[in-house]
């Protein structure tokens, strides 16, 4: 063997005091406040598009729905119900099983009614006025 021998030494003690936790401290807002506001816009996002409320629908709607069920489905039911909210026809199950629940999206806002509404020249023209 050789009696010149180098013996290398690698120090990894940091001499500097800096640690992983020390190094990213102060950028760590740079990293953890987008990240919140990216998470808490993502959750908005999905609360308006997924989040539902019942839709109101008339007995006579339901009824409809269920004959359509029936004939798309060639369900043999004979009876259906109504599915009631709050004293309103939301939607109708089926003697099969079958279960249809009108919901929309939470903001979707219901049509406008106009309260006084204008007749347009279109109207005026194609409207037969008995003559004097």
């Amino acid at each position: 063997m050789s009696e010149n021998r180098h013996i290398v030494s690698v120090d990894n003690t940091n001499t500097h005091g800096e640690n992983m936790f020390d190094m990213l401290s102060p950028n760590q807002y740079l990293i953890i406040v987008p990240t919140v506001w990216t998470c808490f816009a993502i959750y908005l996002a999905w609360y308006f598009a997924k989040a539902k409320r019942y839709s109101p629908l008339t007995p006579s709607e339901a009824r409809q729905l269920w004959a359509f069920h029936k004939h798309e489905t060639n369900c043999n039911g004979r009876k259906w119900r109504q599915l009631k909210r709050r004293k309103q026809t939301v939607g109708f199950e089926c003697e099969c099983g079958y279960k249809h629940v009108q919901k929309r999206p939470m903001i979707a806002h219901t049509p406008a009614t106009l309260n006084n509404p204008q007749v347009s020249a279109f109207d005026k023209l194609h409207t037969s006025y008995k003559s004097a």
